[in-house]
């Protein structure tokens, strides 16, 4: 009998996960393999559906392979002291886009020119002499953070744009900042740089305080169009960002410069056996018994009925990984708690008594996931409490219709956003979250299909159903 006594699957965050092993059982998805070949650079998906795991190994095996690497991490930026640092755009009249992603295009080359100076060393011959010289004069010590650059930049424009300079002045200033003359002359010695070794720059959790504010959607717009341009500056230079859909969707100047780019972009999505792959890996990573042996066998090992808890663990989640080992982690702890023997597997029992938990974290936390472009949709899902988990669409849309017009109450944030508004856009707004599904979609997924999640519109649904990740929570009526 294996000893299960450090049976873990892991943090459900990439970054403390990354620390325990991720690399050893991090599963190349199609996704990985494009981005790490550089064939995509922009990776989309919902939160907890695996962007950090893969920007962190890539950025790990990208150094093993001797790339010069760049990581800006979340506490490199934040929007809201980019929110107080900037003038709005309604008190001068000065078009931010443009200016975010010149900011980011000069943040990232002088940050990749540090990174190749320390990684050359001092260079003093030919044309890359310049890029020593230039840092030296310009950025010896002058930045605490990345941040403190990209802001320095704006300030530039900004001054020049609501300062009282003459027209010509102004704009003559204006194209040399937009045009980054001041790095020009050393375009061409960096890309002979970065043929050296190559070098990787990977942004990640920009929807990290995320407050959907103009500068917050300029910034994540303007690195988009500063990717971009980078890209087509080395084969050897590859800048990755990654995107939680949400953002994605919601951005208009992102979703607009998006489709002149999608041949560039990944979207995350997991199936079924690269779920049940998933937990397997982190299963033979922990249990050093089970090293070599095959997924099923490590299911089995682990869960008493594993055909059954993979079952009723994936038709209660929105097929995130997160998700999943979260689920995972909380049956395995109450096992643990409930029976001595190290040996001891998980059982039916276990993944029952601790939904309500499980349930509860969930539904609070895709309320939180949304709460800048749906304020109070806690209060939304509460609406919910005690009453049917199926619903005919003639009945749904009667009590949309109270929670819209105020007769059944809600938050005072929710109000804002839902007061009046017709039952049809409080449905699909349900339904993007996942709350809301096809009844006869996840009926089948009961029955072992792959289809809960493979509508996209609620247009031809007649029968609704509360998604069974939120049943225990809200105390629906099956």
């Amino acid at each position: 009998m294996p000893d299960f006594s450090h049976l873990s699957f892991g943090a459900p965050a990439a970054e403390r996960d990354i620390r325990r092993g991720l690399d050893a059982y991090f599963i190349e998805s199609a996704a990985y393999r494009n981005m790490n070949t550089g064939t995509k650079t922009i990776l989309v998906a919902n939160r907890g559906a695996g962007k950090s795991a893969i920007l962190k190994t890539m950025a790990r095996r990208h150094r093993d392979r001797g790339a010069s690497v760049i990581e800006l991490a979340p506490e490199d930026y934040s929007y809201e002291f980019l929110s107080g640092a900037m003038t709005r755009e309604a008190d001068g009249a000065w078009a931010k886009l443009g200016a975010y992603a010149v900011a980011w295009k000069y943040l990232l080359l002088v940050l990749i020119m540090k990174e190749l100076t320390k990684r050359h060393g001092r260079i003093r011959r030919g044309a890359e002499s310049q890029i020593y010289a230039y840092l030296r004069d310009n950025h010896r010590g002058a930045a605490v953070t990345p941040l403190d650059s990209f802001v320095s930049y704006l300030r530039r424009i900004e001054s020049v744009k609501l300062g009282s300079f003459e027209a010509g002045i102004r704009t003559t200033e204006l194209q040399r900042l937009y045009k980054l003359q001041e790095l020009e002359h050393l375009i061409q010695p960096l890309s002979r740089l970065c043929a050296r070794s190559g070098v990787t720059v990977l942004v990640d959790e920009l929807d990290r305080g995320w407050d959907a504010s103009e500068d917050a959607q300029a910034f994540v717009a303007g690195l988009f169009q500063a990717c971009m341009s980078l890209n087509d500056l080395s084969p050897h230079l590859h800048v990755f960002m990654s995107l939680r859909q949400e953002l994605y969707d919601n951005i208009p100047a992102l979703y607009d410069d998006a489709q002149k780019f999608r041949d560039l972009i990944e979207v995350v999505r997991w199936d079924e056996p690269h779920l049940w792959q998933l937990i397997a890996c982190r299963i033979r990573h922990t249990v050093p018994g089970l090293s070599g042996v095959g997924d099923d066998e490590c299911w089995a090992a682990v869960f008493r009925d594993p055909r059954w808890s993979f079952r009723y663990i994936v038709d209660r989640s929105l097929r995130r990984p997160r998700e999943i080992i979260q689920y995972c982690s909380h049956a395995l702890e109450h096992a643990r708690q409930n029976r001595s023997a190290g040996g001891q597997r998980i059982a039916r029992r276990d993944i029952l008594a601790v939904e309500a938990t499980y349930s509860g974290e969930r539904t609070r936390d895709i309320a939180a996931e949304y709460r800048f472009q749906h304020p109070g949709l806690l209060s939304v899902f509460e609406a919910f409490r005690g009453r049917p988990a199926v619903w005919a669409r003639d009945d749904l849309e009667y009590l949309l219709l109270d929670i819209a017009t105020g007769a059944v109450r809600t938050s005072r944030e929710a109000t804002k956003w839902i007061s009046d508004r017709d039952p049809d856009h409080l449905l699909e707004t349900l339904w993007n979250v996942g709350f809301i599904r096809d009844h006869s979609v996840l009926s089948a997924s009961w029955a072992g299909s792959d289809r809960a999640d493979s509508l996209t519109s609620t247009r031809g649904v007649s029968t609704f159903a509360v998604h069974p990740m939120f049943r225990q929570y809200v105390g629906t009526l099956d």
